[in-house]
């Protein structure tokens, strides 16, 4: 008879087969190996670490890399699809991951089992500029506890920027649906080069008439601009999109005259597969926008109905010179450092367009977007009330503008705390159209902070994703949701895209320096932040004086130093602005100062913060749930209590 099975060595094989068989599934974590394993995720926590002593998102990500050992010393795949094979969505992570617990990157694998005898160090020493060193351990990631952002809240206005993602493999092509693409920057050729803009308007016109088209996945512009000057194959920018055709093109501007020049290609097997020239008068524009959105879905095989060829056909002003202005306000209001400058020419814009053709419905639903991401508090600038009517002349004047029911539904969540109206709003956004990213982002905010529905508020996020995957807001929310759900691999997957796609933004840091410091890794932590302020520096933050505080007490001086810092800035509370008054708010709470906490979110309460709606289910503040004035803070936006 063979030896008879301990229960701890039954339950890790159960453990073991059951990670196995979900190896390939990046988002199998601790909820669904719980679910599997019929237990809590408490009792399979506690159980875990008795007989291993390890956390349960460490013990899966290890058996991961184990896995993607075996795999590497078997040369049974190149890095990035091994790394695809384990679970890991991005390759970049996985070499982060690997080197961690290994002490080298994947890529040295072969070299070492070809050469046995190299030797291996337990720990990896990483020098920081001023000369000090950090010891990071390999072969082990400390118990992850929950942490949380203090400054994670206020993504939604993050600043958009060129991205530096990895190639995927091209494989990745084959598990895409059979219908979708991804329009890519027009280039413009005509002799003025500020005439950009038309070529990025026709762009954008064919997307939205695509976005009429059911069935049809239509990558976001935000994502596709990415590409603007890339050197890399249509098959490689497929694969990153997730998309199986791409639609490139030319535009040139000549006496009254456009030229479109315009191909199709199926992307998995690198052809063209339509092209076609559109030589015609500047007023024909419209017509050739149409002509191109209809041939396309007949080479995709997608039967237009007749509302949907009527909508397709619809001109949206009759008026060129206003669709010039307004092409031009949405240029600047996308351009890469949106600043107050570029948000006050964008309005100039949309006004003159609208002065041009008072019945322009998309010129009302772009100026009422401009307004209401403009960093301004427009309860506090009495402009709360004109925003909404802008949108509701948009809606007035047409009725199917997908992007004026989103600013509807951001209204009422940042303003006027009406929460049916706000979910009803979003609902219809994402109906009108169901390729509008930016709906689905802002409606997961919500289902997240005003109703605590996690798990719908993750599935509606990650349609977002899948429709804008280089969005910087759209990749900080994931961070967000999977850091409150305890899935800490997953969160820190996410930073590193983060960093891929703007290695200078400042919250992917912020997000690591907390979970480190919920970790106890001190010295992780305060890395972090040295190597954001190393690489962007601050004329306003000193890292020096910032170490000093540190130095003295801890990361709570980090937070002191912090708190010093904002209040020179603004000199006193009144005149602080949304974002600080939640952050500190926030910050505060983080390390029990209930009553600096409270006087924040009161404040805020009073200047109708578009950040305070986020409160009420924001770990940082749960220390807060039992006192009277949060409760009443929340009673007066008409948010409930705690069961």
């Amino acid at each position: 008879m063979g030896k008879e099975l301990s229960m701890e060595e039954s339950f890790m094989n159960k453990l073991d087969d059951i990670i196995k068989n979900n190896l390939e599934n990046e988002n199998f974590g601790v909820n669904e190996l719980a679910v599997k394993f019929g237990v809590s995720r408490s009792q399979l926590h506690r159980k875990l670490n008795a007989i291993k002593g390890k956390s349960t998102s460490q013990y899966i990500r290890e058996f991961r890399l184990n896995r993607a050992m075996d795999m590497l010393k078997d040369n049974v795949a190149n890095v990035s699809e091994i790394a695809y094979r384990v679970g890991f969505s991005s390759s970049t992570y996985f070499n982060t991951c690997f080197k961690d617990y290994y002490g080298y990157p994947p890529g040295e694998v072969k070299h070492k089992n070809e050469n046995p005898l190299i030797s291996i160090d337990s720990t990896l020493e990483v020098k920081k500029s001023n000369g000090r060193i950090y010891e990071f351990p390999t072969r082990k990631v400390g118990l992850f506890v929950i942490a949380f952002i203090g400054l994670l809240f206020i993504g939604f206005n993050a600043v958009k920027s060129e991205s530096k993602t990895e190639s995927n493999s091209v494989s990745a092509i084959k598990n895409t649906r059979s219908s979708s693409i991804a329009i890519l920057p027009f280039k413009n050729l005509s002799a003025d080069k500020e005439s950009e803009y038309f070529a990025t308007g026709v762009a954008q016109s064919i997307q939205n008439h695509l976005n009429e088209l059911s069935g049809l996945k239509i990558i976001s512009e935000t994502s596709a601009a990415k590409y603007i000057e890339t050197t890399k194959t249509s098959p490689e920018i497929a694969a990153e999109l997730n998309v199986s055709h791409l639609l490139e093109a030319s535009v040139q501007e000549y006496d009254d005259k456009v030229r479109v020049i315009v191909k199709l290609i199926d992307a998995s097997k690198d052809q063209q597969i339509w092209s076609d020239i559109y030589d015609r008068e500047m007023v024909d524009i419209f017509s050739i926008q149409s002509d191109i959105s209809k041939q396309i879905a007949r080479e995709l095989e997608i039967v237009l109905s007749p509302t949907q060829i009527k909508q397709i056909d619809k001109k949206p002003t009759h008026n060129i010179e206003a669709y010039n202005l307004y092409q031009k306000g949405k240029h600047f209001f996308n351009v890469k450092n949106h600043s107050h400058a570029t948000s006050h020419l964008s309005t100039s814009y949309f006004k003159q367009a609208i002065e041009k053709d008072p019945n322009f419905a998309l010129a009302y639903a772009a100026l009422a977007n401009t307004y209401l991401f403009s960093d301004e508090n427009l309860f506090l600038n009495n402009t709360l009330e004109y925003v909404t009517n802008l949108a509701l002349k948009a809606i007035e004047l047409d009725s199917s503008i997908s992007e004026a029911h989103v600013v509807l539904g951001v209204l009422e969540c940042q303003y006027k705390w009406d929460w049916n109206k706000a979910e009803k709003e979003f609902e219809r956004a994402i109906k009108l159209n169901p390729n509008n990213s930016n709906a689905y982002i802002y409606y997961s905010q919500f289902l997240y902070s005003v109703k605590g529905d996690f798990n719908y508020a993750r599935k509606i996020l990650n349609k977002g994703l899948l429709l804008d995957p280089l969005s910087y807001v759209a990749n900080l929310k994931s961070a967000q949701f999977y850091l409150f759900d305890d899935n800490f691999d997953k969160t820190f997957e996410e930073t590193a895209k983060l960093k891929e796609i703007n290695e200078h933004n400042m919250f992917a840091y912020w997000i690591e320096f907390k979970a480190y410091e919920a970790l106890g890794a001190k010295n992780k932590a305060i890395a972090e932040l040295e190597t954001y302020f190393r690489k962007v520096p601050s004329e306003n933050i000193s890292f020096d004086e910032l170490m000093s505080f540190y130095q003295l007490k801890g990361l709570n001086g980090v937070y002191e130093f912090f708190f010093q810092n904002n209040i020179k800035t603004f000199r006193e509370l009144s005149n602080f602005n949304d974002f600080t008054l939640i952050a500190d708010a926030q910050s505060y709470g983080s390390i029990g100062d209930t009553k600096n906490a409270l006087k924040y979110l009161e404040t805020a309460l009073d200047n109708h913060c578009s950040y305070l709606y986020e409160i009420k289910y924001n770990p940082f503040l749960k220390d807060l749930h039992a006192e009277p004035r949060f409760l009443a803070i929340l009673e007066e936006m008409n948010l409930e209590g705690y069961n």
